[in-house]
């Protein structure tokens, strides 16, 4: 067969398509549509910086009208309906999905797992403390690294490395989190009965995440390192692309004034020609690590935004702020915030907000309002402060709306 000429569509039916088949339509609500939410996105990154809220939990804030932490905190420990594992980083994954981790949890050693190589390299070195740690939760139940600590067997340090080698291989699940605290036990006794245990083939695994990995990017790009969550060289990449499309499993997509042909997958082709549908038409602060910000290079090349979290930079060589979010609103980025929770005096405090223009509509200045009500209504704020906006009068004229 011969190769497919790109199909030529413009910028904005692709950032319509992005935004809708990334689920910010804001049509779900309560613990099932964040049941739903996690599904339609495939896994959701976790990430354990609260300066705010917790990367997951901004992601389904953005997806689910009513979200409350206590959701998804009841769909991974109570409900087992989700597990956590490696998949974009460590990530929230539906518990359906087990079967194929448990290959990579099997075969530790064919798959990178970030943070954790060294601790892998010592599992001899630490048989002893693993043959321990295993004996103890399977006599306890559900233990976490203080427990080990206060017996004094093994040092604090040691056995957290211990519990996640175990969890990293499969041994062990998350079956409970109090504060920053893990708590493990066997996977069996968390792994719900419904769940298959018998583990595929490498051939089925990595099949099936290349797979998830195109219906979670939505749109694919053969210059991503992550490709497929797995170790993939570019000509690799560019052959699986390149047998796909042969198949009609994957359509090649021209974007305008882009010089890289992106590709959609056969069952998503339909959303994007029909991308014409209503949005939300509210402002969205966008996670960090939302799934649509994981091609930073994608969301330069389609948004025309350029975007880094500056979270690891060091602060004289922050431009935005620690925490900076994208604004989203309708299909374009619009600016930036800073946001930071002081818990203690339940504040939030916008540290920064800036604007891409240099002036501010009425209508947009009535969205950012809403927007940052409903924010704040959801980390529990009794208040708020902006301490510096751009354009500079930005501050005063929220300011006075939301005292309104």
């Amino acid at each position: 067969m011969a190769d497919v000429a790109p199909r030529k569509v413009t910028k904005e039916s692709v950032r319509r398509f992005l935004v809708s088949m990334q689920d910010f339509l804001m049509k779900r609500r309560g613990k099932d549509g964040t049941l739903e939410a996690v599904k339609a996105l495939e896994c959701i990154q976790a990430d354990p910086i609260n300066v705010v809220h917790r990367n997951q939990h901004l992601v389904l804030h953005n997806r689910v009208t009513d979200y409350k932490p206590s959701y998804l905190e009841d769909l991974l420990y109570k409900d087992r309906r989700l597990f956590e594992y490696w998949c974009n980083e460590k990530s929230i994954i539906p518990i359906e999905d087990f079967p194929y981790f448990r290959y990579r949890m099997q075969n530790p050693s064919q798959y990178h797992s970030p943070f954790y190589e060294r601790i892998k390299s010592k599992r001899k070195e630490l048989k002893n403390e693993i043959s321990y740690v295993l004996s103890e939760v399977k006599k306890q139940g559900p233990l976490s690294a203080r427990e080990f600590e206060k017996k004094g067997k093994i040092k604090g340090k040691v056995a957290t490395s211990v519990l996640h080698i175990l969890w990293d291989c499969g041994d062990f699940m998350i079956h409970h989190v109090e504060g920053n605290r893990r708590y493990y036990d066997l996977t069996e006794n968390v792994l719900p009965p419904n769940i298959d245990v018998e583990t595929l083939s490498k051939e089925e695994y990595e099949q099936f995440m290349i797979h998830k990995y195109m219906r979670a990017c939505r749109l694919i790009d053969t210059r991503d390192w992550r490709f497929g969550w797995l170790s993939l060289k570019a000509s690799e990449r560019k052959s699986i692309i390149k047998e796909m499309a042969r198949e009609d499993r994957l359509h090649p997509i021209q974007v305008e004034d882009a010089k890289h042909t992106y590709y959609v997958l056969d069952e998503h082709l339909r959303f994007l020609d029909n991308s014409d549908k209503p949005l939300n038409d509210g402002i969205c602060f966008v996670a960090p690590l939302d799934n649509l910000l994981w091609n930073r290079r994608m969301i330069s090349e389609i948004f025309d935004f350029n975007y880094a979290w500056e979270v690891y930079k060091v602060p004289e060589k922050r431009i935005y702020g620690y925490y900076v979010m994208p604004i989203l609103y309708g299909t374009r980025f619009i600016g930036r915030i800073d946001p930071k929770l002081d818990r203690q005096n339940k504040k939030m405090i916008i540290n920064s907000l800036f604007l891409e223009t240099k002036k501010t509509d009425e209508n947009i200045l009535h969205k950012l309002a809403i927007a940052l009500q409903r924010f704040s209504k959801f980390h529990d704020a009794s208040s708020f402060s902006i301490e510096k906006s751009h354009p500079r009068e930005l501050k005063n004229k929220l300011m006075q709306k939301l005292s309104q």
